[in-house]
């Protein structure tokens, strides 16, 4: 069940058997925040944050700043969703430097991009108006230590253990080390088995070992372009 920062503050003082003068809410909150940012850390990919994003290209222009498009972490895909679109390729923006420069930097339909100073570069930069959508993985939201009222941004899985953690660094604080231990080792091993279940492949579909799916090489796709000139 999803908890709120209200429902962990009421957790940790019935667990450590302490009221409001004894632990504060700031102290709560305090360590609340530094579990929450703990378990970020571990993964960038959290179910929790997938996101589907849509933007439409400017002609001529080829950076667009990610923020403008969505509080984005990770994008995983780009598509351009026009009649004759394409999902395109994502490649190094020292590749795409070398090759769209001067004359060959002929604005047309965009089948790459890469990323560089917070922003998404569109190789070639678009001659029209091309509508696009991303997917990627936003970043977590830290509203509820401000709006206690609203849901932790973690996955369920996380909500039971978060408490352990700042209980944690509540004995911590009191010195008392075997406290301390015990209920850290609770946390980490529940978060451990909750990213082994939230992080596992898919049963639905089968998991490709090594070989992975081929696609046309930067080299090809040039060598075709250079025919076509």
């Amino acid at each position: 069940m999803a908890i709120t920062l209200t429902t962990l503050r009421s957790q940790v003082r019935d667990m450590a058997d302490l009221d409001e003068t004894d632990l504060s809410n700031t102290l709560i909150d305090q360590f609340a925040r530094e579990g929450f940012q703990r378990i970020y850390a571990l993964e960038r990919r959290w179910p929790i944050l997938q996101e589907t994003y849509t933007f439409n290209t400017v002609a001529n222009q080829r950076e667009y700043t990610i923020s403008t498009i969505g509080d984005i972490r990770e994008i995983i895909s780009v598509v351009d969703t026009s009649t004759q679109g394409a999902r395109l390729t994502l490649i190094d923006y020292n590749q795409a430097e070398e090759t769209w420069l001067g004359n060959l930097d002929v604005p047309s339909r965009p089948y790459f991009y890469s990323f560089w100073d917070k922003k998404i570069q569109l190789w070639a930069k678009p001659d029209i108006v091309y509508p696009m959508t991303v997917r990627a993985f936003r970043n977590p939201v830290y509203t509820w230590l401000t709006d206690i009222t609203e849901n932790i941004d973690l996955d369920e899985f996380f909500h039971a253990i978060l408490p352990y953690f700042v209980l944690a660094r509540v004995y911590q604080r009191q010195e008392d080390a075997q406290l301390a231990a015990m209920y850290l080792g609770t946390f980490e091993e529940g978060v451990a088995i909750a990213k082994r279940d939230l992080m596992k492949a898919s049963s639905a579909q089968p998991v490709i070992m090594s070989g992975g799916k081929q696609y046309p090489t930067m080299r090809r796709w040039l060598q075709t372009l250079g025919r076509t000139l």
